[in-house]
C-alpha cells in the first residue's frame, strides 16, 4: 500500500488529469500542486515509478498506470466520504473538512469508509459537489456548465466549488453560494473580469471574480 506523501501524490497527479487519464502531466505542475521544490517532486515521481503506479516520459512529464489510477481513485473516495460524513453527521462546516480529513484520512480502514457510506445512504457528491468514485472506483457522470460561460438572467442550482481554499469556501458560504443553491448571472464582463451574482430573496447582487467564477459549476434550472 502506498504511504501517506505517496497517496498525496497520487491523488494530486489522478486531479491534474482531469476527465483524460493519458494526460501527461509536467512535474512542475505536480510539484506545485503537492507544494513542494521540483527536485522533490522529481524524486518522489522516480519513487512512484520505481513501484509502477506511474509512467514517465522525459520532458512529457507523467501520467498514472492502471495500477497508480487505481489507488488515487481510491485515496479520492476515502477522502471525499470522511468529508461527506463529517459535515452531514457531525456538522464540520465546509471549509474546515478538507483540512480535517487531511489528519485522518490515511488511518481509517476501508470496511469504516464502506460503514460510512452506508450509514449516509451511499452519496455521489461530497460537500463541495466534488463526486465521489463507487466502490468500484467508478465516478458518476454529469454534463454541468462553468459559472463563467452560464447564460444571463437564467436560474442557475450550483453543483460544485472546485478546490477553492478555506478563506473563499468560508467567504462564499456567508453569502450564501454553494451546492444546491439556486443563482442567477446578472452580468459579466469581458475577458474573464468579475461575475454579478444574486440569489433567490436577496435585494443585491455581489460579484465574483472571473478566475473563480471558472471554478463553479452549475446546471440548469428545468
Amino acid at each position: 500500500m502506498p504511504s501517506e506523501s505517496e497517496e498525496n501524490y497520487l491523488r494530486a497527479i489522478w486531479k491534474l488529469a482531469g476527465d483524460d487519464d493519458s494526460n501527461w502531466i509536467p512535474t512542475g505542475l505536480v510539484a506545485e500542486r503537492v507544494g513542494v521544490s521540483p527536485p522533490s517532486a522529481t524524486s518522489m515521481v522516480q519513487q512512484l515509478c520505481d513501484r509502477g503506479w506511474l509512467d514517465h516520459k522525459r520532458y512529457g512529464g507523467v501520467r498514472l498506470t492502471t495500477e497508480g489510477r487505481m489507488l488515487a481513485v481510491q485515496t479520492v473516495r476515502r477522502h471525499r466520504i470522511l468529508e461527506t460524513y463529517l459535515s452531514k453527521i457531525l456538522g464540520v462546516p465546509w471549509d474546515r473538512v478538507d483540512s480535517e480529513v487531511e489528519r485522518l484520512e490515511h488511518s481509517v480502514s476501508e470496511d469504516l469508509i464502506c460503514r460510512m457510506e452506508e450509514a449516509l445512504g451511499f452519496p455521489d457528491r461530497d460537500p463541495h459537489g466534488s463526486p465521489i468514485p463507487d466502490r468500484q472506483g467508478i465516478l458518476p457522470t454529469r454534463q454541468d456548465l462553468f459559472l463563467d460561460l452560464a447564460p444571463l438572467a437564467t436560474s442557475l442550482e450550483i453543483v460544485r466549488v472546485e478546490d477553492a481554499l478555506p478563506e473563499v469556501l468560508h467567504w462564499l458560504g456567508e453569502r450564501g453560494v454553494r451546492p444546491g443553491v439556486v443563482v442567477t448571472v446578472e452580468s459579466r464582463e469581458p475577458a474573464g473580469g468579475p461575475v454579478l451574482l444574486k440569489l433567490p430573496g436577496q435585494e443585491s447582487a455581489f460579484a465574483i471574480s472571473g478566475k473563480l467564477a471558472r471554478s463553479i459549476s452549475v446546471t440548469k434550472v428545468g
